[in-house]
Parts: C-alpha cells; structure tokens; sequence
C-alpha cells in the first residue's frame, strides 16, 4: 500500500464523487474507476441484522433519501442500527431534494434512479472487478462515544468490517479510518495489519460534529493531550499509519512536524479550489474531496503530480 509517494498528491473521492453523483452510492464510486481516480473515502455502520453498510449518517437523511412511493422521507430519527438490510433496501438515495440545506451545496449533483444503500461486500467487488492500479481504500468506520444504540459494540463492530475485508481480496489495498479512537483500539487487538488513520476534527462550530481533540477526550480514547503539536507523536504511538485532519485544522508546520515522525497527512473535505492549492503548498500526502475530478484536471493544468 503506497499512503504517500514524494512530491505527488493522493486524490481520494469523498463518499464517491459526491459533488457530481449522489455520495455513497454504486454509481458514484465506479464514476471514479471511469475517471481514472484510484482512491477513495467511504464510511460504514451496521444494519439490525449485522451487515455493514455504506452511509455516512446514523440516521437515514430526508434530504436525499425516498420512501419506496417516491416520497422524501420527514422522520428524521430512522436509524439505521434499527433496520434489517432488506428494510434499509426499501428506500431510494439516488437523489437529493434541491430545497433541502444540503441539496443546496451540491445543486449540481445529478440524480441517479433505483440507487439503494450498498452493502460494503458489494463496493469491494465492484472495486475487484476494476483493474485499478495504486489503489487505496479508505474506509471510515462510524462510531460515537456521545450517544448510545447507534451501533453494536466497538468490539463486534470491528469482527463485522475485518471479515468482510478478509473475504475480498483487496486485503492489502485498505486503511481504516475512526474519529472514535476506541474503533482503532479495538482494531489494533484484533488485527494489528490493518492500518488505522486517525480523523480529527478540532473546529468549535459548523459541522455535525463538534471538536474531537482535547484532553481526556472520549473520541481519543481519554488520552492526556495538552499541545496542538503533541498530535502526530500520539497517533504515532498508537502504531497510526496515518492522520486525517479537517483541512481547515492544520499549518504548514504542522504538517512537518508529522512528516518527522513518519506519518502522511491526509486532508478532508477540500472542495474549493483556493484550499487545494493551499493543502498542496503546505504539502498534505493526500487530499479527501466531493470533486475529484476538479481536483484532477486543477493538478495537470498546474504540473502538481497525483497518483
């Protein structure tokens, strides 16, 4: 698995290509095999009957997902730990309501008919199915220590993702992500190989979740932490392979300070052009965005090197 290479830049499509396509779903990850783009994010939680699954909320979202009439759903508390797969295959993610507060940031994102919520074995076979060379699975694991019966126990959650990974043969193509750092605990007991980032997210305001670094945090596990700069020697102790900052986290020191100690940067969710640029002159290994093929073409009309 190549996390970083000198000089280049990791392009990794943002619950597929969430910007064009509607995120997490089938369509919006082979639309990156079709583009040439051979890195992606995606986020997994558990159905009733255990099956892990591809969908970034605990809770399914009214502002892109249908009743099996067609109808945008209004309960917004239909957990997805509370549906058996079969019920979560009844509604239909295919498309977002351009009325909604986030169908407004992806006014542009096109709709797709009869699009369910994947399991996670069918976007590793459809990844096998792909001749996709340098590819880098990044699957983000959600977990929560703020509220209870979202999810089964981090130790029966983790067994769940690792044997779907053993039954594919992209073993050695994925890297688990977790801001729940019990998540990548946990893995670590059970299987040391995999390699684990380590997401952070130290914002006050203006995102659904809220800041995750701070000492004796829950989401660190209640790890001591004083110092912004003590944050790639921790992960680095915990045996990370890599962090994942929110874009907006990190300086250009910052991002040294990590290369000293071994650790790529990868950066999430950057999607103005402005902020590429940025994350490139500070010198991130890899870069997280809802618009990988901007990305993409902004790299070659730039002479920036990606892989």
């Amino acid at each position: 698995m190549i996390l970083s290479k000198p000089n280049h830049i990791k392009i990794y499509g943002h619950r597929g290509a969430r910007g064009d396509l509607p995120e997490n779903t089938l369509e919006s990850f082979k639309y990156l095999f079709d583009n040439d783009i051979n890195a992606y994010e995606t986020d997994i939680l558990i159905s009733k009957d255990l099956v892990p699954v591809i969908t970034h909320d605990f809770r399914l979202d009214p502002s892109f997902t249908k009743d099996k009439k067609g109808n945008w759903i209004n309960d917004e508390n239909i957990k997805i730990f509370d549906l058996t797969y079969e019920e979560l295959s009844q509604f239909d993610v295919g498309s977002i309501n351009k009325l909604s507060r986030y169908g407004r940031r992806f006014i542009n994102q096109k709709s797709l008919v009869n699009q369910k919520i994947p399991k996670l074995s069918q976007l590793l076979d459809l990844t096998s199915q792909h001749n996709v060379q340098n590819l880098l699975i990044n699957l983000e694991i959600k977990s929560t220590p703020d509220e209870e019966n979202l999810t089964p126990s981090t130790e029966d959650m983790v067994k769940l993702v690792t044997n779907e990974i053993n039954k594919s043969n992209l073993k050695d193509k994925i890297i688990i992500s977790s801001f729940d750092w019990r998540i990548l605990a946990e893995l670590k007991n059970q299987n040391s190989k995999i390699p684990r980032a380590y997401l952070t997210f130290q914002q006050e305001m203006g995102s659904k979740i809220k800041n995750t670094i701070y000492n004796r945090s829950p989401w660190m596990n209640f790890m001591p932490f004083a110092e912004n700069f003590e944050l790639p020697k921790i992960i680095k102790e915990q045996g990370g392979k890599a962090w994942h900052p929110y874009h907006k986290d990190i300086t250009k020191k910052i991002v040294e300070i990590s290369h000293e100690e071994n650790l790529p940067v990868n950066v999430w969710t950057v999607n103005k052009e402005y902020d590429m640029l940025k994350m490139v002159e500070y010198g991130v290994d890899g870069i997280m965005t809802d618009y990988p093929l901007k990305l993409k073409n902004l790299c070659e009309k730039r002479n920036i090197n990606w892989f």
